[in-house]
């Protein structure tokens, strides 16, 4: 459930704090962060609510959604894109405000945990 309705948004949300307090390369990291999360959230909502489930926009949605990293249809290449790409604003030049890494190292370790539990 926490893949499903909670990680994107919420990684998409500290970007976009990280967007308005840091400057140069971690904005535009953090700027990526977000246009990617916004992608996922989009073809997450937007086919069930206008109906385009069966169409082709509805599976190439469903395509952006279950893209496997680590096996087929697991789901896992968007959550895993838009973390590694907020980690990254960490790294570089401009970044401000530390507590929102610690906010994403807390969200990253529960989601992976719970994510690896459900393997066993």
């Amino acid at each position: 459930m926490i893949k499903t309705f909670f990680y994107i948004e919420v990684i998409g949300a500290l970007a976009l704090v990280r967007i308005f307090v840091a400057k140069g390369p971690s904005r535009i990291a953090a700027l990526a962060t977000v246009v990617i999360a916004l992608i996922g959230i989009a073809a997450k909502y937007v086919p069930p609510i206008a109906g385009l489930n069966g169409t082709g926009i509805g599976r190439m949605a469903s395509l952006i959604l279950n893209q496997g990293i680590f096996n087929a249809g697991s789901g896992m290449a968007l959550p895993v894109l838009v973390s590694l790409l907020f980690a990254l604003t960490y790294r570089l030049q401009g970044r401000k405000w530390w507590g929102l890494d610690l906010l994403h190292l807390l969200c990253a370790l529960g989601f992976f945990g719970l994510w690896a539990f459900t393997l066993l």
